[in-house]
């Protein structure tokens, strides 16, 4: 009859570890962009962070004076010190202004295309003596994908 020893079959097939090893491939190649994009996001949060100081800054010599201070050293904002390059910029344009916020241009801290590049906070309004912040690209050079949520 039948002459053939019964075989178990013992692991995997070289066919089943194949496509196993290409489904991890595929989710590979669409996790990494996203979870790359996540932390260049991240790091642009800890810049709009360190750019609080100059907001609280500004809003408490508004409050103070009742107008917007024309240089961020006459609101009490250091130059230095905020881990950017030059510490953040100031423009002021009768009732409204803007701080200008650079990354440093050290590819270690950022991806090259985020490195050295700049975004807006701009001043939206001034009412009641409350400012209300805008976070935006306007005439920066940051990639707008870079940008925390709430500045896109």
């Amino acid at each position: 009859m039948n002459n053939l020893p019964n075989r178990r079959q013992q692991g995997f097939t070289l066919i089943e570890l194949m496509i196993v090893v290409a489904i991890i491939g595929i989710l590979a190649a669409i996790a990494l962009p996203a979870y790359q994009d996540y932390t260049v996001r991240a790091k642009i949060s800890e810049v709009l962070a360190k750019g609080a100081e100059a907001k609280t800054s500004i809003a408490e010599f508004l409050t103070a004076t009742g107008h917007l201070p024309q240089t961020l050293t006459s609101a009490g904002v250091a130059a230095t010190g905020y881990g950017l390059t030059g510490g953040p910029a100031w423009t002021v344009s009768g009732t409204s202004g803007y701080l200008t916020l650079k990354t440093t241009s050290n590819t270690t801290q950022f991806p090259a295309a985020a490195a050295g590049k700049t975004f807006l906070l701009s001043i939206q309004s001034t009412t009641g003596g409350v400012i209300v912040w805008k976070c935006k690209v306007g005439s920066g050079t940051m990639p707008q994908k870079y940008l925390p949520g709430n500045c896109r």
